[in-house]
């Protein structure tokens, strides 16, 4: 084995762990918190709200 594989190998580990610790800075920090606790709650409206009247169910029987 060439002795280049080590070197290629060492720095590609060491970008893919620099993404992921951007990635979960990113994803942890305090300005995207409102963002996803709102995606959170998207899969239990069912029920219509001031902002979105229209139900899931009332949305498939509009469709043709």
């Amino acid at each position: 084995m060439n002795e280049i594989w080590g070197h290629l190998t060492g720095v590609i580990i060491v970008v893919m762990m620099f993404t992921f610790i951007c990635i979960w800075a990113w994803a942890w920090s305090g300005r995207h918190k409102k963002a996803f606790l709102r995606m959170a709650e998207l899969p239990m409206e069912d029920e219509p709200t001031a902002e979105n009247p229209q139900t899931d169910a009332d949305a498939k029987d509009a469709q043709p």
